[in-house]
């Protein structure tokens, strides 16, 4: 779906499409009054009919709108037309997400990968002692920029599967076989379908953390299924494999 001032109104002027997401079209907008930059997530036009899909769209900015917290991206405003077609603005964020730092830098120095860790688990405190749970925790969804004082600041994106605490739990969109964990971060209680917990997000920030800390994913796997029995039946990768030099502190390898 490409943006138009008809679908946007008169406030936003597109700069860029961004990305593409698994439901989603993200573009890089300009506010023409306050010459500010926000971020739009648009609703794939497959979707736009999509009841479940429209939901789940709908749970992200609900949710992401009563957070208020500088290490989680913020939701200024959602909107929904009578065909289907919705969009949320957002913080746009000035930075690059982890997968891209581990893509293009591989680990980072050890001193970053033990900041980014310190922030996020900040944040995953403050979103669960809002009653909510992430589900969701990757590289991708993790953006490392700055704040005013130029000092490291790591940002929380996409709740599009975040969910308060005690809703019945699910790994899947019913109909359209979308797996919502990324399979080498997923909890084992995610991978079986059974309720999960802020413990959920603190294990999957554990993977990431792990392949922070060596450029490697903490199991192996050469395909999806692989990826999950791995999680459930296999001890991690030890860090003897993954870390020959020993760059990782003994604190850390217990």
């Amino acid at each position: 779906m490409s943006l138009t001032k008809d679908f946007l109104g008169d406030n936003y002027e597109v700069v860029r499409r961004l990305s593409e997401g698994g439901m989603g079209i993200v573009y890089l907008v300009r506010h023409r009054h306050l010459e500010t930059h926000r971020v739009v997530k648009v609703i794939r036009e497959q979707y736009a009919h999509n009841p479940e899909l429209q939901e789940r769209f709908l749970r992200e900015a609900r949710t992401a709108i009563r957070l208020r917290h500088p290490k989680i991206a913020q939701i200024f405003d959602f909107s929904m037309t009578d065909d289907g077609s919705a969009f949320i603005v957002m913080e746009y964020i000035e930075g690059r997400t982890l997968q891209q730092l581990l893509r293009d830098e591989g680990p980072p120095p050890l001193d970053l990968a033990l900041e980014i860790g310190r922030q996020v688990l900040e944040a995953l405190d403050y979103l669960h002692g809002q009653g909510y749970v992430h589900r969701d925790i990757s590289p991708d969804n993790l953006m490392l920029t700055k704040d005013f004082e130029d000092r490291r600041l790591v940002k929380l994106i996409d709740l599009g599967i975040a969910k308060r605490t005690g809703q019945e739990a699910g790994t899947q969109l019913t109909g359209h076989g979308m797996f919502l964990g990324k399979a080498k971060y997923s909890a084992p209680e995610a991978i079986e379908g059974k309720e999960v917990g802020a413990a959920s997000d603190v294990y999957s920030f554990g993977a990431v953390l792990y392949e922070l800390l060596t450029g490697l994913p903490p199991f192996d796997g050469q395909t999806f299924s692989q990826l999950l029995a791995a999680q459930l039946f296999k001890e991690p990768r030890p860090f003897s494999e993954s870390d020959p030099q020993g760059r990782i502190p003994d604190i850390l390898r217990r």
